[in-house]
């Protein structure tokens, strides 16, 4: 222990040219610590995966759709003409890329604070599902034929010594989402798909029993400050769970749309699970709710959804609508949606980023709820919390919103 403190104090007084102070030492100590096990347990998840050819369903597609997670052509949300999510790709390369602000963001070596490596032990690049509300991002390996190593991956951006972390193999993998001490993702489990649930070193533990409804656009589930949201497939539930050892409980009846904790965006849906229009801001603490009307136009198949700190936002064709959570007065973007054939549409804290994927071109319009800025970048780009994760050619980079 000797050996590794010398060793991390000489990391440190090479990055600051100053001794590091016992708090700073205490915390490198214990991410050190666990970016051992980390790796002891990404060995033996490599091991199983350096021989897996499995194709996995792409992180976001553009049709919205309400899907039962159920492959019959039986549910109606899938008989509706829904599709399932696609393979996923490798990306393109991007060009250096601009921040929030329009500077040059530049690339990020490994192994520095704010920035990660693609490269990942299985010999694949890291693709990226989306970002976690503390900084960490989601996601599997995707090789160049576009086939995954089958391992969801977590890499905490904003660490010293962070390294890409395998937390599990699920079989049918499309997304994922997080916050500091709970990683969700939906896994396939005799012909439907289950929520599963992982917090630090434990062994994964499912969340509900009546699975995970699906929907073209994106994943019916949500984490934040390690509360985990989703809509189940039997009851067009929502649920709620605090930490993955939480006895899950009801919320309201709808399709969860978003979530930025403490709220809770619920659409309503008809006996067919197609959304009403009505749209529940419901406080998951509490279960005090408002109700809000949509038009008719962003109920579209094509509609995506996110939700973060005072505003909800809804992407349909090239247009950005935002609302104000509190006033729903609804602000539409004038700067275009870039095209491409699939898209995300992910919020954070005054920020609202759409990424389109297409051919070799990728693209991200990155809106700035205060100032009313939009500025398109080359690259992938996500937000959540206080965090925008963009994507410089062979590293991932984390900056802070505006």
């Amino acid at each position: 222990m000797e050996d590794l403190e010398r060793l991390v104090a000489g990391r440190l007084r090479a990055l600051d040219d100053a001794a590091p102070s016992p708090e700073l030492r205490e915390r490198l100590l214990t991410r050190v610590n666990h970016q051992v096990k980390a790796r002891r347990r990404r060995r033996r998840i490599t091991r199983s995966a350096a021989g897996l050819s499995l194709a996995v369903a792409a992180a976001v597609v553009t049709p919205l759709a309400l899907d039962s997670g159920d492959p019959s052509t039986a549910d109606p949300s899938i008989a509706a003409g829904f599709p399932e999510p696609p393979p996923p790709h490798e990306h393109g390369s991007a060009a250096p890329s601009s921040g929030p602000d329009g500077r040059p963001s530049g690339s990020t070596r490994p192994g520095t604070a704010g920035g990660v490596a693609r490269d990942l032990p299985s010999g694949k690049v890291l693709n990226a599902f989306g970002i976690t509300s503390d900084g960490a991002v989601l996601g599997t390996g995707v090789g160049p034929r576009g086939r995954s190593d089958g391992v969801l991956w977590r890499a905490d951006v904003s660490g010293l010594l962070s390294v890409p972390a395998p937390i599990a193999e699920p079989e049918g993998l499309y997304a994922a989402s997080g916050s500091r001490n709970m990683t969700v993702w939906a896994e396939r489990r005799g012909g439907s798909y289950e929520l599963m649930c992982r917090s630090g070193e434990d062994e994964p533990v499912q969340l509900g029993s009546g699975g995970v409804a699906r929907r073209g656009g994106g994943a019916a589930f949500h984490a934040d400050h390690d509360v985990a949201v989703w809509t189940d497939k039997a009851e067009r539930t929502v649920w709620t769970a605090h930490g993955c050892d939480d006895e899950p409980a009801p919320l309201t009846l709808g399709y969860a749309a978003g979530f930025s904790y403490p709220y809770a965006y619920v659409l309503s849906t008809d006996g067919g699970g197609r959304p009403t229009g009505r749209l529940q801001r419901v406080q998951v603490e509490t279960g005090a709710r408002e109700t809000r009307k949509l038009p008719d136009e962003h109920l579209a198949k094509d509609a995506l959804y996110a939700a973060g700190a005072g505003a909800f936002s809804v992407a349909r064709g090239r247009t950005l609508t935002v609302y104000d959570a509190g006033t729903w007065q609804a602000r539409e973007v004038s700067e275009p949606l870039p095209p491409g054939a699939e898209a995300s549409l992910t919020a954070g804290d005054g920020l609202v980023v759409y990424s389109a994927r297409g051919g070799d071109a990728e693209k991200s319009l990155v809106y700035e709820t205060g100032s009313g800025q939009a500025r398109v970048r080359d690259g992938e780009a996500y937000a959540k919390g206080e965090w925008l994760l963009t994507r410089d050619d062979e590293a991932y980079r984390l900056t802070s919103s505006p």
